[in-house]
């Protein structure tokens, strides 16, 4: 194998990089696995994704594109389940986990370098551990996504002497936390605790924006030096504009799309709708499922909707694929991002890629980094300050006409190709270095 070419472990255990955002617990996690690793594999890298079965019919591996697979692997119930039942999959994920990779063709097979002895009782050092790390191991290293995936995984990299990469995509709220807007909050006793095992245990750490890397270096004594930024990118070509400018400005209609789940704040959304003036008889599409952790929320925005008065002018259409968010971002006159808390904000990028532009709020993570110069990005929570924005942008047919072609000049600027040459230097930099000749 040439010394350029990598080989991964991406591991996402809690949910298929193949299933829907917006449906039960998947989101803009599952997007960036997908994407990110389809981008590595264009560049020639073998990536091989693990994630927990969660149908009897889903086969042990499925064959995603060149060089790129994704393997089920027994892990509690052959069913979904809620985040906050989770926990019980991570020790039997381990233990499959650990099954595959012994399956797996070593990623270099030289007699020169025999695979050197480690066990399980590791010193727990990632530089320690990872000097040790031999050539004839099944995988070059493992970048898990999500704590559960950490947990899961560190154990083994720790065996085999491989590097451990690990990805947040959502950083738990601290205990005790009063509001939404410091995080998540833990699905379960475990997380915390997780969390700061992976990140203190991990070669390296790699967010998806430099607000999450600074959140997890606070909360979880990271260094610097084991810190990395790898942003995600769009598919310009799937999140492309619509011609209709003037239809998008004059009969408004706009988009929430997300989890229906009180942290990403559709009740939000509702009452923006509700604060407009109604000769603008705007409608509001809510796109997303429930998870099964909120599995009464839709029956309380639905309510709430009728209280408000709007309930004829909302649109709950349930969890999209891509085809179909991508059409529903391109006619959408504005994209309501009006989470608590984001660690990046996936869905910004591939509105404004469809010439749509952004309203979100400014203390939401990483939103900054995902939202255009022309991007409304408001300081207060105000219903009444969102519908007011929106209504001077409308009735301003230039200024629209700006945010509309630069919200689609920001997005095409960001790339996934981009996103794995980040990778890239991140993986590189916690390899042991390789002889030339090696293969």
């Amino acid at each position: 194998m040439s010394p350029d070419v990598l080989r991964i472990a991406a591991i996402c255990l809690h949910t298929s990089p193949l299933d829907e955002p917006g449906a039960a617990d998947a989101g803009g996690m599952n997007v960036v696995v997908l994407e990110q690793s389809r981008a590595l594999a264009r560049r020639g890298h073998t990536v091989e994704m693990f994630t927990r079965r969660s149908s009897p019919d889903q086969p042990d591996t499925v064959e995603v594109a060149e060089r790129l697979r994704l393997h089920y692997l027994d892990a509690g119930p052959a069913e979904p389940l809620a985040k906050s039942a989770m926990e019980q999959a991570i020790t039997p994920f381990r233990e499959q986990l650990r099954a595959r990779f012994a399956a797996l063709t070593p990623a270099t097979e030289d007699p020169a370098h025999p695979a050197a002895p480690h066990s399980a009782g590791s010193t727990g050092d990632a530089a320690t551990d990872t000097a040790t790390a031999s050539p004839a191991t099944p995988v070059d290293l493992i970048h898990s996504h999500h704590w559960f995936s950490g947990v899961a995984a560190l154990p083994v990299a720790r065996e085999l002497g491989i590097p451990h990469l690990q990805s947040y995509h959502s950083v738990a709220a601290p205990e005790g936390s009063r509001t939404l807007d410091a995080g998540e909050p833990a699905e379960s006793g475990g997380r915390l605790p997780g969390e700061r095992f992976v990140a203190q245990g991990s070669d390296l750490v790699i967010a998806v924006s430099t607000a999450e890397a600074r959140t997890v270096a606070e909360r979880y004594d990271v260094p610097e030096t084991r810190l990395a930024t790898a942003r995600p990118g769009v598919d310009a070509a799937c999140f492309r504009p619509c011609e209709d400018l003037r239809g998008r400005r004059e009969q408004p209609r706009l988009l929430f799309t997300a989890r229906l789940q009180p942290l990403k704040a559709p009740d939000l959304a509702l009452e923006i709708l509700a604060h407009l003036d109604p000769a603008l008889e705007a409608r509001l599409v809510l796109a997303g499922g429930v998870s099964q952790d909120f599995s009464g929320y839709l029956t309380e925005l639905r309510e709430r909707a009728q209280e408000l008065g709007i309930a004829d002018r909302v649109d709950f259409v349930g969890s999209l694929d891509r085809d179909a968010l991508a059409d529903q971002m391109r006619c959408a006159t504005a994209l309501l991002l009006t989470s608590w808390s984001e660690t990046f904000g996936l869905v910004a990028l591939e509105a404004q890629a469809s010439s749509t532009p952004v309203m979100a709020w400014r203390c939401a993570g990483g939103v900054r980094e995902a939202v255009g110069p022309d991007g409304l990005i408001l300081e207060s929570r105000d219903p009444d300050v969102w519908a007011e924005a929106l209504q001077t942008l409308l009735a301003d047919k230039e200024r629209y006409a700006r945010a509309v072609a630069s919200s689609r000049e920001f997005a095409i600027s960001r790339s996934w190709d981009a996103t794995a040459v980040a990778l890239e230097t991140a993986y590189r930099a916690v390899l042991p270095s390789r002889p030339a000749g090696d293969s």
